[in-house]
């Protein structure tokens, strides 16, 4: 077995007590940020930031893991490992700040949204008024989000999105429909109608730990897109543009740009494949269903749970060491990236 199997975690609480036991070994100072909800669970559920190098830093690098709840542990068994060697690389002049489950309620019931069902990839908005409207998706939120799981009710849902889909093409279906929404509460991607305690609390460490640098930079760990074990990386130091040219955001890697620097921040989401995005959709229609219409504690909701797990997180040993490698190099890639100015 290879040695990176070791790093990865099956629970966001096993995840967070290795981590937090790898930082106490090291010496390392440790700032939690309690989840407010934290109470509801059986151990504390909390956002963990470590920062190694200088106070003084000029440049500083975000490791963060745990923004979508579902990719928790994966992002986790990454940081596990640059803790063990990110020292060594570090320039005298440049820090890297681990944040550990930045959505830590969606890390720790296994999920993609926060306590809200609001996806935080979509609510690093600078304004939430008006809210963007996609008619697209209003048009299949009852189909995408059906409250019934199974028999005709379902089979019609299935048969209205496959409509859409046949006429429009897949691409525009990913583009339209799953690029975020902000008017139904229960459905797939929702935006919120203002900033989340996930959000903001990214937000307030960034500038905390950015504050004085010259620049910044972010190395935000996800799963799901992309080739099976294959690294894609998503580059959003372009800023988007409504109708009228104005800049506009949803992207958490974002909460970089709240901070002032002299220089450009370098924003990089390292994504890990595991599955088709259909089947990915489908994982997540499921789990939407089962937080808003049906019960966890049943064979259904065990099952879906455990369907989502897995198309989040491949417990398969050739994926474990793709992505720990490809995560350690992609990480030190931002780095260089980073320092070389």
């Amino acid at each position: 077995m290879h040695p990176s199997h070791g790093m990865f975690s099956d629970t966001y609480f096993t995840a967070r007590h290795r981590f937090l036991q790898a930082v106490k070994t090291r010496g390392y100072a440790l700032e939690t940020a309690r989840h407010p909800l934290s109470d509801q669970f059986p151990a504390e559920v909390a956002t963990d930031t470590v920062r190694i190098g200088p106070d003084s830093a000029r440049h500083v690098l975000f490791i963060s893991s745990g923004l979508h709840g579902t990719e928790l542990t994966a992002g986790s068994g990454i940081q596990l490992g640059l803790l063990e060697e990110i020292e060594t690389w570090l320039p005298a002049d440049t820090a890297a700040v681990f944040i550990h489950g930045v959505n830590p309620f969606g890390s720790a019931t296994m999920t993609r949204t926060d306590e809200n069902n609001i996806d935080p990839n979509r609510n690093n908005r600078l304004s939430f008024d008006p809210l963007p409207q996609n008619p697209d998706y209003d048009a299949l939120h009852d189909a995408l989000c059906p409250a019934v799981w199974s028999g005709p009710e379902r089979d019609k849902a299935e048969a209205r999105i496959a409509a859409y889909i046949d006429k429009n093409g897949f691409d525009k279906f990913g583009r339209n429909v799953l690029s975020g929404q902000y008017s139904h509460a229960d459905g797939l991607f929702y935006g919120g109608t203002a900033r989340s305690w996930t959000i903001q609390n990214l937000s307030d460490t960034v500038i905390r730990h950015g504050a004085g640098a010259e620049r910044l930079a972010i190395a935000d760990l996800h799963t799901g897109l992309g080739g099976y074990g294959e690294l894609e990386v998503i580059r959003k130091e372009q800023a988007q543009l409504d109708s009228d040219g104005n800049p506009v955001r949803h992207f958490a890697c974002d909460v970089l740009d709240d901070v002032s620097c002299p220089q450009p921040p370098i924003k990089v989401i390292l994504e890990f494949g595991t599955y088709p995005v259909d089947y990915i959709v489908d994982a997540h229609r499921a789990d939407t269903w089962l937080k808003f219409h049906g019960d966890l504690h049943t064979p259904l909701g065990r099952q879906i749970k455990a369907h989502l797990r897995d198309a989040l997180f491949r417990d398969d040993p050739a994926w474990l060491e793709a992505v720990y490698t490809q995560g350690i190099d992609g990480c030190r890639a931002v780095l260089q990236e980073l320092t070389a100015r």
